[in-house]
């Protein structure tokens, strides 16, 4: 059954994203007018990937 994490979110004028969990599983998809992709992480990965984007962007705020 799945459980949607974040509803289809506009956060462009062409660019919208959307998180969902699945059993063990949690997907992420992001579409734009020109392509759209997603991904599925197991609960490790995802710990993982928000980890890795939240020190991205730790980053370019200190930078910018």
């Amino acid at each position: 059954m799945k459980k949607e994490l974040l509803p289809q979110t506009k956060i462009g004028e062409f660019l919208s994203i959307g998180c969902e969990l699945e059993g063990e599983e949690i997907g992420l998809y992001i579409a734009s007018a020109d392509v759209s992709a997603s991904c599925a992480f197991k609960f490790d990965e995802w710990e993982r990937f928000c980890k890795a984007v939240n020190k991205a962007n730790k980053i370019f705020k200190e930078k910018g």
